[in-house]
């Protein structure tokens, strides 16, 4: 699953149109989402650290850690201090 497809979903759990139903039932939305069993797997965790290394854009992440009760300093602490780096591009 390429990184803006993960950024999408993100996107549309948190802000966009499948917000309320992610809130009702996550389990059904992602069964539904067409993301990779680790994906899935990370979010169901809150797998800030994962989600960040598969390439999601660093603002549709923290809105998703938010809404999972994250703060902003937990958020960026996870993103910039343990050790979380992103793959390269080349």
């Amino acid at each position: 699953m390429s990184s803006a497809a993960l950024t999408q979903f993100l996107i549309d759990v948190t802000r966009g149109g499948q917000a309320g139903a992610y809130a009702k039932d996550p389990a059904q939305v992602l069964k539904t989402s067409g993301l990779t069993n680790d994906l899935r797997t990370a979010i169901e965790k809150q797998d800030i650290g994962a989600l960040w290394q598969a390439g999601a854009h660093p603002m549709a992440l923290l809105y998703f850690a938010r809404s999972c009760g994250w703060t902003s300093e937990r958020y960026y602490e996870c993103i910039s201090g343990v050790g979380v780096d992103r793959p390269s591009k080349s």
